[in-house]
């Protein structure tokens, strides 16, 4: 009588169990999808299915930890890797043909894609430049690129309509060129006179490649590393991922996939060895592929320090210098055309557009204010960027709230957790209005941002002087993920799409805390279920309206109990002297 294969048997029911949940996700996500056109520019705010969008989501949360801890239980194999990239791809074809839930970001990726398919550069003239200019275009003493953009504007019903739901409408682009250049892509592969739906489809897939392309580094990072390949499900199964770049469409996947291929290239000869015949070639290309990166977002040039230093441990220190001026010489050249310019007009002298509300064609004018037709500063939308926006931020809106005078806040809008003497704010603001072309009210802002930084500063310190003579490729990697991670956490604009920037790097973290980040920071969705219902009125009894309610409780909520669970799982970890990384047949 033969024995029963117990192992073959338990085998087949973990793969059964993984495709279950598989199938499960496909489901939610599909439903997701479904819903997603609910979210059209025609619906009303109020109607729009949101607490339902983000049950969904918790749901294919859970599904999603569930497949990652029967993945890691299973033998890793190719057939767990087909698996893993087979609904990966179902996942993003699902959320693909959807409507972008809450996030409009993608109507600036086309136009930007437009005008630079025209021959424009786009960070000459914002959006509400074009549009405010008379329909259709007669005017000879136009600009000759911004004729161009008017003639996009009225060749195209599509793109005026796009045009016309574009967000901070008055400043110019704030996306670096080689993203600029994924978008122009993408414009030339959507069909002339597509729908607006279309171009969003093209563009959309456009990203998604990258994204996908991303999770197949992340599997030669697991085979590098000899890491279990079950973990690839943390990044190719997420639903944060999902949502961000197949439902969303946000750019991050550019940067995101070029970022992830140049850690892997650094990475590879601390496995590898020092082939000298090699090593030059190995670091231009790392080096390339690091500046191309910057050049889709800025936010990799973080992670510079961490390259110069494992290029030093493995190729000496002359070549790590060689290569981190190249380097950085090359994404200089790439940002160049965002640099600020000396003759441009003042974006506040644009009055700004807003969406989903004007018809076409435009209301015919018959005047030009001269200011209006002047170029823009190129870097007049990152300028806004790092000295204005602020979203989703818990530990940079702590200490922001407490320097802002209360004199310049309504008292029905100040923060519980401001507690800082205002005489202390005063001498703080006083001091910093100090310095030339600083004005006060800008002030705390500032200080905030350069006490963040230094704190920043520290931990990256504290980060790679442990590793940075250690030859475990583990080590570097959850390195690099702090170094990324700490940089979203300290920012004061912490987007969930933002966090995609360090998921690829999430399972050398070796921590449950991180992982479950992912999750949390879907909660940033309640704002707008928030401010939808509640825009002027108080909150559950609190004295804020649905905007403040979100920043100053919601995110408490976020971030202050996970902030605990990291604390705590970092101390009990230090304790057991714990390695780096759990093995390979560690759950999560």
């Amino acid at each position: 009588m033969s024995v029963p294969d117990s192992g073959a048997s338990q085998s087949r029911r973990s793969f059964a169990t993984l495709v279950l949940l598989a199938v499960l996700l496909l489901g939610t996500y599909g439903a997701v999808a479904i819903l997603s056109f609910r979210f059209g520019p025609a619906a009303s705010p109020a109607n729009r299915p949101i607490l339902a969008v983000l049950g969904l989501l918790a749901f294919a949360f859970a599904y999603y930890l569930a497949a990652l801890v029967v993945a890691l239980r299973m033998k890793t194999g190719t057939a767990l890797v087909i698996t893993i990239l087979l609904f990966g791809l179902l996942f993003r074809l699902t959320s693909l043909v959807s409507w972008p839930i809450l996030e409009i970001d993608i109507y600036r990726y086309i136009w930007d894609g437009s005008a630079v398919a025209a021959g424009v550069n786009p960070y000459r003239y914002s959006p509400a430049q074009v549009k405010q200019l008379p329909w259709p275009t007669s005017d000879s003493q136009l600009p000759d690129e911004l004729r161009r953009l008017a003639e996009l504007r009225d060749d195209d019903p599509s793109l005026d309509t796009v045009l016309s739901r574009i967000h901070y409408a008055e400043l110019p682009t704030i996306y670096p060129p080689v993203s600029q250049a994924a978008f122009a892509f993408a414009t030339l592969l959507t069909p002339k006179g597509a729908s607006v739906f279309g171009y969003i489809l093209v563009m959309k897939f456009i990203l998604v490649l990258f994204d996908f392309a991303t999770l197949a580094v992340i599997i030669g990072l697991l085979r590098l590393t000899k890491l279990h390949a079950g973990w690839a499900i943390a990044y190719g199964w997420c639903p944060l991922i999902i949502k961000e770049t197949a439902n969303t469409g946000h750019l991050d996947s550019i940067a995101v996939f070029l970022a992830t291929w140049a850690v892997y290239s650094a990475v590879k000869p601390l496995v590898m060895g020092r082939w000298k015949r090699f090593s030059c070639t190995q670091t231009l290309l790392t080096g390339l592929l690091l500046a191309l990166s910057i050049g889709a977002k800025l936010y990799p040039i973080v992670l510079a320090p961490w390259f110069t230093l494992i290029w030093f441990r493995t190729h000496g220190w002359r070549c790590a210098a060689s290569a981190t001026t190249v380097s950085m010489g090359l994404a200089f050249l790439l940002v160049w055309p965002m640099l600020p310019s000396r003759k441009a007009a003042d974006p506040e002298a644009i009055q700004p557009v807003a969406t989903d509300t004007l018809p076409y064609p435009p209301v015919p004018t018959t005047t030009l204010d001269a200011q209006a037709i002047e170029p823009q500063d190129p870097s007049a939308g990152l300028k806004t960027f790092l000295r204005h926006w602020e979203m989703n931020d818990f530990v940079f809106l702590i200490i922001f709230e407490n320097l802002k005078p209360r004199s310049e806040t309504a008292p029905d809008q100040d923060a519980w957790f401001s507690v800082l003497p205002e005489t202390w704010r005063v001498s703080i603001q006083a001091a910093a209005s100090r310095l030339p072309g600083l004005e006060p009210a800008s002030a705390p802002f500032l200080v905030t941002r350069l006490l963040t930084m230094f704190v920043y500063l520290a931990i990256i310190a504290g980060i790679l002087w442990p590793v940075h003579r250690r030859p475990e490729p583990t080590a570097w990697l959850r390195a690099a993920f702090l170094i990324l991670a700490w940089f979203w956490l300290l920012s004061p604009t912490q987007n969930p799409w933002y966090w995609t920037w360090a998921l690829p790097l999430v399972m050398f973290a070796r921590s449950r805390a991180w992982l479950a980040l992912s999750g949390l920071v879907l909660l940033y969705y309640l704002r707008f279920w928030l401010v939808y219902h509640w825009p002027t009125e108080p909150v559950l009894g609190t004295q804020y309206d649905g905007e403040l309610f979100f920043f100053f409780v919601l995110t408490w909520i976020e971030f202050c109990p996970w902030f605990i669970w990291l604390t705590v799982e970092t101390i009990r970890h230090r304790s057991q002297h714990c390695p780096d990384l759990p093995n390979d047949r560690d759950s999560i």
